[in-house]
């Protein structure tokens, strides 16, 4: 279809899109399973399926069918096999199937169910993440009427997975051949990420064990023949000292070595990660990235398909170094960190990419990748990022209905002459050059978020509707450098609004920008500085706040992460400063506020719990400001890209009829 013959971005294509949410190259390199997740909207839900394609390039096989969730695949060592993670028959198991085709076998039958599953180096085994015999049980749980909890942790609940109930996932392993399953750790907290060592006797995994009142997580090696019970120790040795944060083990090829993602311990926040190798008794531990001024396992904000958990780390065949991703000025590529401490650039290009995979000979990668107008593909090259080639065109049909436009590039200097800044500008669609429209300016969330070349449908949307759309990068986002990232520590609404305010101004120099027809939104600190900018200036016409704070002081003990995050970010002990963190707090200067404000909230969110919105909607409403909110129920702190598809497409439908009223 010709440009000319393209439609505009509609509310309802957000649930037409397709979207990968993994991609596993075979041992021998040939071959990549993925995984196409699609929406149901008249059933509200998703399904997926897992197909094959071939590295050569051609057409993708689909091996999975069904109106079901099948991910997670997992190619066997000989290639002969993929394990993955389906709910069709209930809770989520683990399945294998032949890759040359029949039925899948259902592996593991736990009433709890299994997920993450990793293969063992001969093949014969399986490790899987399963919560089975820990804590409350689901007859309860689910109690006509609710069950009273008795709450002694701070982290008894946590965004997306609800209250935890002392349900400590543990790592658990099965016979490929008998289906005999095993719980090898054992405590009173989750395990996170796992791998098996290359003789196959020792499992590393990550896991908080050292202090609840925290999520850092320490890394600890087990032997396989260990066996666990729930409430036994499990005799594990902790061998990460010196980072606060361990997450993603990957060994060596020879297995005298395991590298992980850490952070060194006292590290304000923001501040860099690094690439750690440390040998499994605990000893040698140092960073490979200690002179790169970026942190490993950073990526773009995205409101469709974004790379949402650390891209596994994995070794090049000769022990010289780890791939790893991380985000450097709004692009995230594939890097290696060498023995010798040198970072090095092995894919990148103005994208975003993530879920990296190897094949066993190191030779050759797989990953997915997006761009400003291009959710997701799958991508194939060589492991020094040579001869690569684009496998997938999920979405092309799509894509060739729409009118979608390409983001210009503006970057400035930073009103203290301290940063060059990056901020990039959507023109609208089916507006003549010279005409003055309206603008849209979204603030990404975190603090250490980063826009970046990902696609993001709601930018696409507003500039269907004939609106500029405005978006930046200000202090504290990542990849710009560690005293960048620390940049607006306990000055949230400082430096970060002025450099926001720079940018509007700029794209007001430039031009087709109506300067009475502004708008303001953003999610989580977005939210935030949503509600913190419209208590300081009535330049907007209209703002929408998704998911966002008001009050610091609430949030700091409702939020689930509350009570570590906010003194982090802030440096001021909270008792000692609730002054201080009243006048840091949007709340604050409700009685300043003229701006129409939507609230756009998630009823399960413990991120940035419900009661901060309801705290702005009612001194809003109650002081007759012209205020509406939307709330979504069972939704979480990310309802925007991975909420049910009925919401997805209500909340553009609502934030674009509120828009629409005011610009």
């Amino acid at each position: 279809m010709s440009t000319s013959q393209r439609r505009p971005v509609t509310a309802e294509d957000v649930v037409r899109f397709n979207i990968i949410d993994d991609a596993q190259i075979s041992p021998a390199g040939s071959s990549v399973a993925y995984v196409v997740r699609r929406s149901i909207l008249d059933e509200n839900r998703y399904a997926s399926a897992i197909y094959v394609v071939s590295t050569d390039g051609g057409e993708p096989r689909q091996l999975t069918v069904g109106e079901k969730r099948d991910g997670s695949p997992r190619w066997s060592p000989d290639g002969r096999s993929l394990a993955f993670v389906s709910d069709r028959g209930g809770a989520p198991q683990i399945y294998l199937l032949d890759t040359q085709g029949g039925e899948a076998r259902q592996l593991t039958s736990l009433s709890r169910g299994a997920g993450n599953p990793v293969w063992s180096p001969d093949g014969s085994k399986i490790a899987f993440a399963s919560s089975e015999g820990y804590g409350i049980d689901d007859e309860t749980r689910s109690k006509p009427g609710g069950f009273i909890r008795h709450i002694k942790r701070l982290d008894y609940r946590f965004n997306e997975l609800d209250y935890i109930d002392d349900r400590f996932n543990q790592v658990w392993i099965v016979d490929v051949a008998t289906g005999d399953a095993k719980q090898l750790t054992a405590g009173d907290t989750s395990v996170g990420s796992y791998a098996w060592s290359p003789d196959g006797e020792t499992i590393a995994f990550t896991a908080n064990r050292l202090d609840h009142s925290s999520f850092y997580a320490q890394l600890y090696v087990l032997p396989v023949g260990a066996a666990g019970n729930p409430g036994d120790k499990d005799g594990a040795l902790r061998i990460s000292s010196g980072s606060d944060v361990a997450v993603g083990p990957a060994w060596s090829p020879d297995g005298q070595a395991i590298a992980f993602i850490g952070r060194k311990s006292g590290t304000r926040a923001g501040g860099n990660g690094d690439i750690f190798v440390v040998a499994p008794d605990g000893e040698e531990m140092r960073a490979l990235t200690d002179s790169w001024d970026r942190s490993p396992a950073t990526s773009s904000f995205g409101d469709t398909w974004s790379a949402r958990e650390h891209t596994p780390l994995s070794w090049a065949a000769d022990g010289s170094g780890v791939t790893f991703t991380a985000s450097d000025k709004g692009q995230v590529g594939i890097f290696k960190a060498t023995m010798s401490g040198d970072v090095e650039l092995v894919a990148g290009g103005e994208r975003t990419i993530a879920n990296v995979s190897r094949s066993a000979d190191g030779s050759r990668l797989a990953f997915i990748a997006g761009s400003f107008t291009n959710p997701c593909d799958v991508f194939t090259c060589s492991a020094d990022g040579s001869d690569e080639r684009q496998l997938t065109n999920v979405n092309a049909e799509l894509l060739g209905e729409l009118t979608i436009q390409t983001p210009e590039h503006m970057p400035f200097e930073s009103f203290d002459g301290a940063y060059t800044l990056d901020a990039w500008i959507i023109r609208p669609v089916g507006v003549e050059e010279g005409t003055k429209a309206p603008l849209v300016q979204i603030i990404h969330g975190g603090p250490h978020s980063i826009f970046g070349h990902t696609f993001f449908f709601d930018m696409q949307l507003w500039a269907s509707q004939g609106w500029n759309v405005l978006f930046m990068n200000p202090r504290a986002s990542q990849g710009y450098g560690e005293a960048f990232a620390m940049g607006a520590i306990a000055d949230w609404g400082g430096v970060d609004w002025k450099e926001q305010e720079q940018a509007l101004d700029l794209a007001i120099e430039r031009g087709g920008v109506d300067p009475d027809r502004l708008a303001v939104t953003g999610l989580s600190y977005g939210g935030f500085m949503t509600n913190w900018i419209v208590g300081q200036t009535d330049r907007y016409k209209v703002a929408a706040s998704e998911n966002g704070i008001c009050n610091l002081v609430s949030f700091y003990g409702t939020a689930d992460i509350g009570w570590y995050f906010l003194e982090h970010e802030m440096e001021k002990p909270i008792w000692e400063n609730l002054d201080w963190y009243m006048r840091a707090s949007p709340i604050w200067y409700v009685d300043k506020m003229t701006t129409p404000m939507l609230l756009l909230q998630a009823e399960a969110d413990y991120r940035c719990p419900i009661e901060q919105g309801e705290q702005l909607f009612t001194a809003l409403l109650a002081r007759g400001i012209p205020t509406e909110m939307v709330r979504f129920p069972g939704e979480s702190h990310g309802q925007l890209s991975i909420g049910k598809p009925e919401t997805r497409l209500v909340r553009r439908q609502v934030t674009l009829d509120w828009f629409k009223r005011y610009l």
